[in-house]
């Protein structure tokens, strides 16, 4: 062995402890050239047993220089921003849609780097389905939700109508399969005239579940519309639809979309992953998401600025169960908060406002229209009754205004999937009171003769109607006034922030929600561990104790206010928009800053990568090149002395195997002790709390709602909750009666499994590292006073 190979195997030892990726990844490059040498020096010889195992262990060391997947989770609410952030990531103007995709907001989308060479493939896609047995688990949920209380089995579409233009589970489940499969009626429906089976089956659907869809394009534009046919909802995007034109959606049976894009954020081997939720109603997607959780180096949580400070995002987004998980994983520091729209000052929402005002408007309208003919026809009706006397035939007379004929305007959900044209209104609608032009609607007369019972029984059925009317008025006002209060204190706050330099407001919003923010997370983490050790013992909890030092927690938090359309317009793209304004460079929007942090995941991640490598190439080579000296210059000894020096070494060997061994069980069973007394114990009493806190945790789900909605449910989401084995997304927030039931369990042990796992164990691994290096030490000094062993040529490399 010469002493140049000697240098070169210091030098790579060295470089273990380096710091610097480029370095790290330079070593690492020369180590699979190594590695390639040698394995084609092997060629020739890779049936030799001996050779076999060396060409195995190349391998897999080669396998292990492959660049690893670093996962970085994205999560936030609808309209957070989270599609543009990922965006401007990436440098693409529309890779992820913004635009109200239902599939891009409900579905996991995972976005990684593109190694296709062919241009026609600088974008690719795969849309993953689910399987047949999952739709069929969906759809027997979904037929359950339409036979809530208050529809009519029977398939009369008057009784339980109301369900179907709300929000409520039954329209949910309506909407969904008549997406999928648009012949179907919802009368059939009710009247279950075909079963989850017979639609699983049904062919345009079965030719997809369970397969895997490939998109391949070569410009942005080209991608997404091959994309869309998959993840568009068209009924979302075009307003509704005839049921001749309509056709089958496939966004509720994906399963997760998969984008391959060429960026050099991507390039390094990160992998952005857009999460909707572990709370998804479709369970395949919940369970896909909660591996992709597990499987995450990072995650960020994405809130707009204007709501960041006061929504508490980063405790609020998360959830208590969430950041219980962290504390479990251990993995507070993998969170990053990205304050979204930094750009956006008030004047933002005042649009926002009055779209929320103008389907209030035309709702008013209609009520106000209808209000006016139920009176009209009452009073004709009291009118023929009076003057009948005792006749049993009433002679009515209707007065119906012309506009009651007309086909009325779209409301509710409708309005908001009309064309922009067509909701271009005059100011003056939006004032304190809303036009009533219902004076000047021209009239037409009609005649009809019914009996007497007829016309009392129409009277009080007009009566009734006309105060559900009244009392649909009402709501409508109230809520019409609400919104006329934001917009006005919208439009109020406009003027003032428009008094500012828009570039002062950003940075000085900027530099006041980052740190707000950061400490808003820390007090989440202080309220959790508050909470665990008043868990523990209740007798001796002292509020003013502090687990760990919240400052340095709230300090470590990294936070970026974002924009992201300033970024893509100042990049050169977004062409159509108007000039930004507010940012003097394209640092300022902090999409590039975001952007290293990426790429500082992703080198944290890499760098571990390859120490390891380094680490098993060095033992690798070693062991090679001492096999090689010792075949070629094998020590030579004469028989007595060769028998003492083995006997000698036998000896040795034994006892640091032996000190080894000792050290190793005495680290296990203090670990295990550990684990027993603080975990396993500490397990069996929470148990039993548990079990004696099930009952009453169960009944209050079952509670009557009190007026607050603190407690007990509404029928609708008991039931749903109970069709989806405890877990539910409901309006009110995510629901999980599983963990509900595990809480006096997960929070007793929560803070002494963080204790163990994050410190215990770790401080005693390093210790028991320590004594197994003085241990080896020991050993290298004894074979070090053997001059018989100092000579031979393979000592001084196994030593250095």
């Amino acid at each position: 062995m010469s002493d140049l190979n000697v240098i070169k195997l210091n030098c790579l030892q060295a470089l273990k402890s380096e710091t610097s990726p480029a370095k790290l990844e330079a070593a690492l490059n020369a180590g699979v050239g190594l590695l390639a040498d040698i394995q084609k020096a092997f060629a020739d010889a890779s049936t030799v047993p001996e050779i076999a195992r060396w060409c195995q262990s190349i391998k897999d060391l080669q396998a292990q220089s492959c660049k690893q997947r670093t996962v970085v989770g994205v999560v936030g609410s609808t309209g957070a921003g989270k599609s543009s952030v990922i965006n401007a990531v990436l440098n693409q103007e529309s890779l992820v849609p913004t635009n109200g995709m239902r599939a891009c907001t409900a579905t996991i989308t995972e976005i990684q780097y593109n190694d296709a060479d062919d241009s026609q493939e600088s974008f690719r896609g795969e849309v993953h389905f689910i399987t047949k047995d999952e739709w069929m688990k969906e759809l027997h949920i979904l037929f359950d939700d339409l036979q809530a209380p208050g529809n009519n089995r029977s398939g009369d579409s008057s009784t339980g109508a109301e369900f179907f233009g709300s929000e409520s589970a039954p329209a949910v489940a309506y909407d969904k399969i008549r997406c999928v499969y648009p012949h179907v009626l919802k009368d059939d429906m009710l009247k279950r005239k075909f079963t989850p089976q017979d639609l699983a089956q049904d062919p345009s659907v079965a030719g997809v579940l369970g397969t895997v869809k490939e998109v391949r394009a070569c410009t942005i534009k080209e991608f997404n519309e091959k994309l869309q046919v998959y993840i568009d909802s068209k009924e979302k995007a075009k307003g509704r639809q005839k049921d001749s034109d309509r056709t089958t959606e496939y966004w509720p049976l994906i399963k997760v979309v998969r984008l391959f894009v060429k960026s050099k954020v991507l390039e390094p081997g990160l992998v952005l992953v857009d999460l909707p939720g572990i709370h998804d109603s479709n369970a395949a997607r919940s369970t896909i998401a909660s591996k992709y959780i597990e499987e995450c180096t990072g995650l960020w949580v994405i809130a707009p600025i204007t709501r960041a400070v006061d929504d508490k995002a980063a405790q609020t987004l998360l959830g208590s169960s969430f950041k219980r998980q962290l504390q479990f994983d251990g993995t507070y520091s993998a969170l990053t908060v990205v304050c979204a729209k930094s750009d956006d000052l008030l004047e933002g929402n005042e649009e926002q406002f009055k779209q929320e005002l103008l389907p209030i408007k035309n709702l008013l309208d209609e009520n106000k229209a209808s209000s006016k003919t139920y009176e009209d026809t009452i009073e004709s009706l009291e009118t023929a009754i009076e003057s009948a006397k005792d006749d049993d035939q009433v002679l009515m007379k209707t007065r119906l205004s012309v506009a009651s004929k007309r086909k009325p305007k779209d409301t509710g959900f409708d309005s908001r999937k009309r064309s922009k044209q067509d909701q271009l209104y005059e100011e003056s609608d939006l004032g304190d009171d809303f036009d009533d032009d219902l004076g000047d609607a021209e009239y037409t007369e009609e005649t009809e003769i019914i009996s007497r019972k007829d016309a009392e029984l129409r009277l009080k059925t007009l009566k009734a109607e006309k105060k559900a009317i009244k009392e649909q008025g009402s709501d409508l006002e109230r809520r019409a006034k609400l919104v006329r209060k934001q917009l006005k204190e919208t439009r109020h706050g406009c003027e003032h922030m428009k008094a500012l330099i828009k570039s002062a407001c950003i940075q000085f919003r900027n530099n006041y929600s980052r740190p707000v923010i950061q400490q808003q997370f820390a007090e989440g983490i202080r309220e959790l561990d508050q909470e665990n050790a008043a868990m523990q013992d209740e007798e001796n909890f002292d509020p003013s104790f502090e687990a760990r030092d919240y400052t340095e927690v709230a300090t470590r938090l990294p936070v970026f206010c974002v924009s992201s359309r300033a970024y893509l317009k100042m990049a050169g793209m977004l062409k159509k928009d108007e000039p930004t304004t507010g940012f003097i460079s394209i640092e300022e929007t902090q999409i590039p800053a975001l952007q290293e942090h990426a790429l500082n995941i992703v080198a944290e991640t890499r760098a571990a990568g390859c120490r390891k490598f380094l680490t098993d190439l060095s033992s690798f080579l070693v062991s090679l090149i001492v096999q090689i000296i010792i075949a070629e210059k094998p020590l030579k000894l004469a028989d007595d002395m060769k028998e003492k020096e083995l006997a000698f070494l036998k000896e040795a060997l034994a006892k640091v195997t032996k000190e080894l061994h000792s050290n190793v069980d005495e680290s296990f069973h203090g670990f295990e002790k550990a684990i027993q007394s603080q975990i396993i114990d500490k397990l069996k009493s929470s148990v039993r709390l548990a079990v004696d806190t099930a009952t009453e945790t169960a009944k209050a789900w079952g509670q009557l709602r009190d007026q607050d909605g603190r407690r007990g449910l509404v029928f609708l989401t008991y039931r749903a909750t109970c069709l989806r084995d405890g877990v539910f997304k409901a309006s009110r927030g995510p629901l999980d009666w599983n963990q509900e039931l595990c809480d006096p369990i997960v929070k007793r042990i929560a803070p002494n499994w963080e204790q163990i796992f994050t410190k215990t164990l770790p401080r005693g691994i390093k210790h028991l590292g320590k004594d197994l290096a003085k241990s080896l030490e020991d050993f290298e000094g004894r074979m070090h006073e053997r001059q018989q062993l100092r000579d031979s040529p393979s000592y001084h490399l196994v030593r250095n």
